[in-house]
């Protein structure tokens, strides 16, 4: 493990080296885009075909400013970066990471729903039973400017040899879901004099209660709160 991950933290190097010092080389762009090509592929390649890497604490990869996040049962794991192709707009890579019911370890890279989709960093995963079945309850951020994010909680779940990110755990009035999204825009006039941080999704994992702020329709983020309790098949609202 120790040689994989020196092999790993090497390759992730060149991605904060091309977009650090350098960055004035005149193919910097282009060589920036092939270190994180390669970080993903020697990643993939790695936590598909060794499944100890799991379970493996990538304190070096970490420091450098790889998110590595994993299941309260330790079998799905999300590893995500920052691609440093942006600008305001950050760019994010993300490879999933599971094991399955024979034991099986499983990694894929997370395909760009296309042009100018920037992706998203996951910063918490937590279990829930239902039904005796356990999904997982992901969070992640996309920041779409200096004063815009797009949060996202979602569920996941594996599926005999599968992954399923289509899971559905939340119930709405429109129906059960699989995800409660919102954009959060702080150049909005409405929100001029907001000061306040309190616009991030909360998990409050004893009580089992998801958490959201009440955004109006003229983005206006407000104090109130939207939540979402789990009544022992679904999340519904309180």
């Amino acid at each position: 493990m120790s040689v994989i991950e020196k092999q790993l933290n090497e390759s992730f190097q060149k991605i904060n080296y091309w977009s650090s010092e350098g960055r004035d080389h005149k193919d910097s762009y282009d060589s920036l885009a092939v270190a994180n090509t390669k970080f993903e592929k020697l990643l993939v390649r790695y936590t598909s075909s060794q499944p100890q890497t799991i379970s493996h604490d990538f304190k070096s990869l970490e420091k450098n400013g790889l998110i590595v996040k994993t299941s309260e049962d330790g079998k799905f794991r999300i590893y995500s970066w920052d691609t440093w192709t942006g600008g305001t707009m950050h760019f994010f890579k993300n490879v999933f990471q599971y094991e399955t019911i024979d034991k099986k370890i499983y990694s894929k890279a997370v395909e760009s729903q296309g042009e100018g989709d920037p992706g998203c960093y996951y910063y918490q995963i937590n279990d829930i039973i239902s039904e005796n079945k356990r999904y997982y309850l992901t969070q992640s951020k996309a920041i779409l400017s200096s004063g815009m994010s797009y949060h996202v909680i979602k569920v996941f779940s594996i599926d005999k040899q599968q992954l399923n990110d289509k899971a559905q755990l939340i119930k709405t009035q429109s129906g059960i879901k699989n995800q409660l999204s919102y954009e959060v825009d702080l150049t909005a006039s409405a929100n001029r004099n907001y000061q306040g941080r309190d616009y991030e999704i909360e998990y409050d994992s004893k009580n089992k209660i998801i958490t959201i702020p009440l955004i109006q329709a003229d983005s206006k983020v407000t104090n109130k709160k939207i939540r979402y309790q789990f009544k022992g098949k679904y999340f519904e609202k309180m």
